[in-house]
């Protein structure tokens, strides 16, 4: 009885390494309107997976595609005045990120979502607006850089604009991410 008994321990606390893990906070930024937002992992046998955790509510990492589980190692982790910037390499030749704040002055919250092959190297951000950039490693556009932007009233535009040259720092504070 007592080796049945053992077995089965063996057995159930064995397998409870594939299984998924208790939430581990990555890390916590202060926003704007004196909250916080802390990025979240599951850690699972494939890689991680993302959650937020805002306002007293856990959801996942990529809203803009709420159906995809994206499992894999987080590439990017950032504070940057106010805001956070994460990205996960998933294992295709894409980085899944976003950058999310609440609006200094309305105190909405804000959100760029980006998938490219590099990850941002600035974050300029704006009273209204909030532009992040990317070096195009990928040549899917014919531009040095792709810029992703989030516009007051309109959100985020459904396409993301090359350009081959860093744009103004005016209206912006500019941070450098990596």
């Amino acid at each position: 009885m007592n080796k049945a008994l053992f077995c089965l321990i063996i057995v159930l606390f064995g397998t409870s390494a594939y299984a998924v893990q208790p939430r581990k906070s990555i890390l916590s930024c202060p926003l704007a309107d004196g909250t916080k937002i802390s990025l979240l992992a599951e850690h699972t046998a494939e890689g991680q997976r993302l959650l937020l955790e805002l306002d007293h509510k856990i959801e996942t990492a990529f809203s803009d595609m709420p159906d995809s589980d994206f499992l894999g190692e987080v590439a990017l982790a950032k504070c940057a005045q106010s805001s956070l910037v994460f990205a996960i390499n998933y294992g295709s030749p894409y980085l899944k990120g976003a950058v999310i704040r609440k609006n200094p002055a309305t105190y909405k919250i804000e959100r760029i979502n980006f998938a490219e092959k590099s990850l941002p190297s600035y974050l300029y951000l704006g009273r209204t607006r909030m532009r992040l950039l990317i070096p195009n490693i990928g040549n899917e556009v014919s531009t040095k850089f792709v810029i992703y932007d989030y516009l007051p009233e309109k959100g985020q535009p459904d396409e993301a604009t090359g350009v081959d040259a860093v744009p103004s720092k005016r209206g912006f504070k500019v941070i450098q991410l990596k």
